[in-house]
């Protein structure tokens, strides 16, 4: 039984790079994390 070459795709489907991706994420958290310490400031 021949072995098949199973050819995986890294590559994800936006932005081209896993880099670009990744920095997303760190972004968005980095804004999150802003908003609600403003919000707790604001509100407490």
């Amino acid at each position: 039984m021949p072995e098949q070459n199973k050819q995986v795709e890294d590559t994800p489907p936006f932005l081209g790079s896993w880099k670009k991706i990744y920095s997303l994420v760190l972004i968005e958290l980095i804004i999150l994390i802003a908003l609600f310490y403003l919000f707790t400031k604001a509100f407490s």
